[in-house]
This record gives C-alpha cells, sequence and structure tokens, in this order.
C-alpha cells in the first residue's frame, strides 16, 4: 500500500496528510471563484493597464485512441532524451505481450494499462533491474514526490471558505479519496519494481503572493529544499487547502534544481515550457495552442458576421469587431498577438477587426477601475465583441461597468480560468451576458467530472463498494497524469526518459474526452510530431442560458453545449455556427 510520508520521516497510511488543492477537476490551477478567483489564470506583478491597439505583426488514432507515435518523422525537443521517440522511453519492454503487473492480458498495443480512457497503453509486467538509483528521489523501490503546503493566510482562508460554499468537499475528504486512487495507482501500473510516496512539504512561501509573480526567494527556498533535503524526483503540483503548488514562479525555481512539476504555470505559452524542458509539464493548454484554436474557431464560426447577439441594435447589425481583455502578463500577451496574427494572416480578417487589445495589471486594488476604463475605450471603439482572455473575478467586474455604461456587447469565452463553468458565470451581471454570452470552454460538463457517473465516480465505486463523495474527484487527473508519466519513461526513471516517454503516447481520452483530449505529440501549431508539454488540446463551443438550471448545484444559468459537445482541435472547427439561445 501506497506510505504518505509526513515531513520528518514518519509514515503513516491510508489517508494524506494536509489538505487537498482542489481544482476544478483538471482544468484550474485554483477554485475560480467569488473574490479570489482573480489568481486562478493570473500569474504577473505589473500593475499598469494599458489600451493598444496592435496590429498582429500525425499519426491518427483508432477506435480507441491508442495509436502509438513510435518514430515519428517529427523534431524533438531539446533536452529530451534521444530522439525519435519511444514508448516506454527506456528498457527492452515488448508491448502488446504477456499481463501486466496487476495479471491482465496486454493483447496488442491498443489495450490500455487499466481500464481508464487515459491510461497509457499496456506493457507486460517487468522483470529484472530496474537500474536502481536512476536519479534524484528514485530508488529500486520508490520514487519520491512532493506536494509543496503553504502557510494559512488570509487569503488562503478566503479561497477555501468560497470553495466551500461552491459545493466542493472538504479538503480532508479528498484527501481520503485521493488516497484511495493513489493505493490502486501504485498497483495497477507499472513502474518497474517502484512505488510512488507523497511526501507534504511545508512551505515558506505565499501562494497568493506567487501567483503574482513574486516570492521567488521563498518558491526557490522550497524548490531547494524538496530537490536537495527531501531529495524528491518531482512535485504533483497540487497544494493544499484548495491552494495549487505549481505556480509558475515555482516550476521555474524546480527547473533550475533538475525537478519535474508535473502540474505547473497554467495558460503560460509553450516558449515558456521549452525554457524550463524537460521538467515543467501541464495539463490545462498553454495559450500558445489557446491561441491558434480560438483563432480558428472565431474566424470560422464568427468573423465577418454581424453581432447578432449584441445586446445593442447598432451593434447587432454591424459587423464583428473583437476586443481583447488580457493580463499585461508577457506570457499572455505574446499569445494574444499570436492570436491577432493568426486571425489576420491565417484567415485574412482586416487588421481593425482584431486590434483593439486592453491590457489590465493584476493588483487586485486596481481590478475595477481597470474594468471601467476598458468598457469606456471598448465601447468607444465600437467593439461589438469582447473576447474574454482574463480571470473570472474581472469578467464580473466588467460585465457590471458595461451594464453601467449601457453598453452591451457579445461577450466570447476563450474557455480560461473557471470562465466557462456555471458557478462562476452566475457571479456575473446577468442583464449583460444572458443572450450575449457564449465560446469556447475547455472544460467538460462538471457532471464528467464530479459524482457517481464520473470516471472517478466509477473508480471509487469499484475499489470502495461506496458512492464517491460529492464535490470531489479526488484529484484523479493529476494522479493518473503522473503515474502515466512515469510508466512512459521506462525502469530508467530520468526527467529526459519520461518526456521521451510521454511524447510517444497516443491521444487519450476517447470516446468521451472528460478532461479533454490529452495529446503531448502535437505541436501548438496542430503539426504532430514535434510536441507539447501540456495536456489538453481541444475544446467545446458552449452559451449562457441564464433560466437553465444548472445540474453542478441547482442554481439558476448554465452552459449549454453546442454540436452536441462535440470537441475540436486545432484544424477540426466546422465552418458555421448554430443558432444559439434558442433563437
Amino acid at each position: 500500500m501506497l506510505r504518505i510520508r509526513e515531513p520528518g520521516g514518519s509514515a503513516v497510511s491510508s489517508r494524506v496528510r494536509g489538505a487537498s488543492s482542489r481544482k476544478k477537476g483538471w482544468a484550474r490551477t485554483a477554485v475560480a471563484v467569488g473574490a479570489v478567483a482573480l489568481l486562478a489564470a493570473a500569474c504577473g506583478s505589473s500593475n499598469k493597464s494599458t489600451t493598444s491597439t496592435t496590429k498582429g505583426s500525425s499519426g491518427t488514432s483508432g477506435s480507441n485512441g491508442l495509436t502509438l507515435t513510435n518514430g515519428s518523422t517529427g523534431k524533438g525537443v531539446t533536452g529530451e532524451g534521444p530522439y525519435p521517440w519511444k514508448y516506454p522511453a527506456s528498457g527492452n519492454i515488448t508491448l502488446g505481450s504477456g499481463t501486466t503487473t496487476s495479471g491482465t492480458a496486454c493483447t496488442s498495443t491498443t489495450t490500455p494499462q487499466w481500464d481508464s480512457p487515459y491510461a497509457d497503453p499496456c506493457v507486460p509486467k517487468f522483470t529484472g533491474s530496474n537500474g536502481g538509483a536512476t536519479y534524484n528521489g528514485v530508488t529500486a523501490s520508490t520514487i519520491s514526490i512532493s506536494r509543496r503546503e503553504f502557510p494559512e493566510t488570509a487569503n488562503g482562508q478566503e479561497i477555501a471558505a468560497q470553495a466551500k460554499n461552491e459545493g466542493y468537499a472538504l479538503p480532508q475528504v479528498t484527501d481520503q479519496v485521493m488516497n484511495v486512487f493513489l493505493n490502486y495507482f501504485n498497483t495497477v501500473y507499472d513502474l518497474y519494481g517502484r512505488k510512488v510516496v507523497i511526501t507534504p512539504v511545508a512551505s515558506t512561501s505565499n501562494y497568493t503572493a506567487e501567483l503574482l509573480n513574486t516570492n521567488q526567494a521563498q518558491a526557490c527556498a522550497d524548490a531547494d529544499k524538496i530537490a536537495n533535503q527531501q531529495h524528491a524526483f518531482g512535485d504533483i503540483g497540487i497544494g493544499d487547502d484548495f491552494q495549487g503548488g505549481g505556480t509558475s514562479v515555482f516550476a521555474q525555481c524546480a527547473a533550475q534544481q533538475k525537478m519535474v512539476v508535473f502540474d505547473g504555470a497554467a495558460y503560460f505559452n509553450e516558449g515558456f515550457y521549452q525554457q524550463n524542458n524537460p521538467y515543467v509539464w501541464g495539463i490545462p493548454q498553454d495559450c500558445s495552442r489557446i491561441a491558434n484554436n480560438s483563432a480558428e474557431a472565431y474566424a470560422k464560426l464568427l468573423a465577418g458576421k454581424p453581432a447578432q447577439y449584441a445586446g445593442d441594435a447598432s451593434l447587432k447589425t454591424a459587423t464583428r469587431k473583437f476586443g481583447i481583455y488580457v493580463p499585461n502578463l508577457p506570457a499572455y500577451t505574446s499569445c494574444t498577438t499570436q492570436s491577432q496574427q493568426a486571425m489576420e494572416q491565417t484567415y485574412h480578417l482586416p487588421a481593425s477587426a482584431v486590434s483593439t487589445v486592453f491590457t489590465y495589471g493584476l493588483d487586485i486594488s486596481t481590478f475595477q477601475q481597470s474594468a471601467q476604463q476598458a468598457i469606456v475605450q471598448f465601447k468607444a471603439a465600437g467593439v461589438t465583441t469582447i473576447i474574454t482572455a482574463c480571470d473570472s473575478f474581472s469578467l464580473a467586474l466588467l460585465t457590471k461597468a458595461a451594464a453601467a455604461q449601457n453598453y452591451h456587447p457579445e461577450w466570447l469565452l476563450n474557455g480560461v480560468a473557471g470562465d466557462d463553468t456555471d458557478s462562476v458565470a452566475q457571479t456575473y451581471d446577468q442583464s449583460e451576458v444572458t443572450g450575449h454570452l457564449f465560446g469556447l470552454s475547455e472544460a467538460s460538463p462538471q457532471t464528467q467530472i464530479f459524482g457517481p457517473n464520473s470516471l472517478a465516480g466509477q473508480l471509487y465505486q469499484k475499489l470502495t463498494g461506496h458512492a464517491i463523495p460529492a464535490g470531489t474527484d479526488g484529484n484523479y487527473a493529476d494522479l493518473v497524469w503522473m503515474f502515466d508519466a512515469l510508466q512512459a519513461a521506462g525502469p530508467d526513471l530520468t526527467p529526459q526518459n519520461m518526456a521521451r516517454g510521454v511524447h510517444a503516447l497516443p491521444s487519450l481520452g476517447g470516446p468521451d474526452y472528460s478532461f479533454g483530449k490529452w495529446d503531448l505529440s502535437t505541436n501548438p501549431q496542430g503539426n504532430v510530431g514535434y510536441g507539447d508539454h501540456t495536456l489538453v488540446s481541444d475544446a467545446r463551443f458552449v452559451y449562457w442560458n441564464a433560466s437553465g438550471t444548472s445540474q453542478d448545484n441547482g442554481k439558476p444559468g448554465t452552459y449549454v453545449p453546442v454540436f452536441n459537445g462535440q470537441r475540436y482541435g486545432i484544424g477540426q472547427w466546422p465552418t458555421s455556427l448554430p443558432a444559439l439561445f434558442g433563437s
């Protein structure tokens, strides 16, 4: 059974110490609710708000999605071990043969390691020497993984309070479910004679400060302690008490220590991940992919057409002119520029249709003022459609500011930071968003993530004979991804072999893609064989139904999927949009 070790070395079993980082399933770095939701996608430090008018200067999967990309003809990324990619990256392992470590038949390369659409292709039970201490934090029998626990702060208390108000399970409940999954995954994944041991580490840093791109010294002290005193192979990236551990600041520090972060730097661009390769990985899409995917969707479905879902009569008949509201962090604004360039150069939109950008500072004391200034300038510029590339708290302020200015544009989601979840959208000014809010959603319906019919719910029922507690998935996706990556490395476990192995994995998650389509073999431009560092590669299209009842929390207001909930990646979007809002 998995042993979760206390700092100081005493072992405890049957539960995970510390509180859980309760995310919105797989796609959030923090619970994007209430007054602290501003931090869910924000990681910058500058407080200056500006408005600018800027001219935007292969393998196929089978029915179950398991087609290996071994031997791909693309180009590997520096620092990821020998190219071409190979799964598993090390060891003389013959796929599609024998039985797995849990005793199930491994009949082909399309058979999953265990009964999950997100599991690696199966490998026969490993025998022989695994090489022992192949890397820091690795022995012949264990793989040490850390999990940061932050000191209690007022902001942390607010995050926890808001999350609990949203109906999320108490941290100790999520810990209990997580521990059930951890123990099980240590039996069904083949880690070549090793087991995962997760050790909570008391952080000297502050979660909120790190999200604001400060506390680098404290974050680096954490990374140094974890790498050189705890001797961990990596950090799982989920923290405690609804606070994520894998901030961009910590991820950079961990990379300097040559330590893996399995879920870090949410929504940063692919360039960030390549600079910190092969150590930093993420579950939600990097903003480079978001830029390309959203540019395609917006151009094919909306651009060059009247803004028919705006609330103002003068806007409804005008050809769409997009305005973008985005944090002024360079990693994000570079993706904004990338999206503008794609819309202009690939889809041939005039620069005037995509040139209005308002960048805002990530200081909560200036959020309301920034929102008010942005609305004044969007309205003056004749923007018909506001692209909400921002945190959800700012979006709520934007809708209120627009109502105060009697300005009723279309509100266009790009699907980040909880903006696309019912509980968050219920906080918006409903007079602004009713009939006017729609766009991309990276998240799946929450009923696919939580509850008895979810993947986590079905597994928990199988393992315990009980229904999964409400409001938690036990960090299912985070754990599956970590174990997938460790198995993909093969017996010679190093960050380089892990990278080489995961890039050879097939796309995972079909046919329902409850946690999105996972694909690490295709880059953010959609080119197969060039690699990526974030898992999710697609999105669905939704609109807001203010009169509907949310299945998430039973309150008024819910997102309705378009295209029957089909998810699309780069190069896959349809060319026409069905009528929205029942029109």
